[in-house]
């Protein structure tokens, strides 16, 4: 008998909060070129909670890159805040004799918890010396509006009835009263049922 009137109150409980359900952001991961001598986009702006990923497409042979960001500015990458991605190659081979295991080709930071909103200037070091210098703009997440805010009004009402919005309300309170019976009755059923069985 418990069981039942949990899952009653479950059904009510999920039908009034199922409307309110509001979407989130949700993560985005946003990519970076570093080509020989460029980076694209050299500036990009993203939202909290959102990530960026750096491909190597520098081509040139032997040429590595580091993605390098020195949060407390004592000039080295190796604080708490600082991002160092080590070597990105262009492209790895299947590890041999004379290769290293850890080639990546990629490198990831996700900005959020440690990164917060802010502007973040890194660095792209080739590793025969190049320097480029790219940004990084995070914002907070900003909801889409889909319609018009509430109150709004297009064109001139000033002479018309409104008696349609007095109906329109009660349209809504009677769905919603409708909403409440079907739900009621469906309990009620599923109680008899339980009873019908027990007998």
């Amino acid at each position: 008998m418990g069981r039942l009137f949990g899952l009653v109150g479950l059904i009510l409980l999920s039908l009034i909060l199922v409307p309110g359900i509001a979407q989130a952001h949700s993560a985005s991961t946003f990519n970076v070129i570093i080509k020989q001598n460029d980076l694209q986009p050299g500036t990009t702006q993203i939202e909290y909670n959102d990530s960026i990923m750096w491909y190597n497409a520098d081509s040139r042979e032997n040429v590595t890159q580091r993605i390098v960001f020195d949060a407390d500015g004592d000039g080295l990458y190796n604080g708490s805040a600082d991002w160092d991605s080590g070597e990105i190659y262009q492209e790895c081979t299947p590890p041999s004799n004379n290769s290293s295991s850890d080639c990546k080709e990629s490198f990831t930071v996700w900005f959020n918890g440690t990164w917060g909103v802010g502007e973040y200037n890194y660095q792209a070091l080739s590793s025969n010396g190049d320097v480029q210098n790219g940004t990084i703009t995070v914002i907070e997440h900003i909801e889409e509006v889909t319609g018009p805010a509430i109150g709004s009004s297009f064109g001139s009402f000033d002479n018309q009835d409104t008696s349609n919005d007095d109906d329109n309300d009660d349209d809504g309170k009677k769905q919603l009263l409708l909403l409440l019976a079907a739900t009621s009755a469906l309990g009620s059923i599923m109680l008899i049922i339980q009873l019908v069985k027990r007998s």
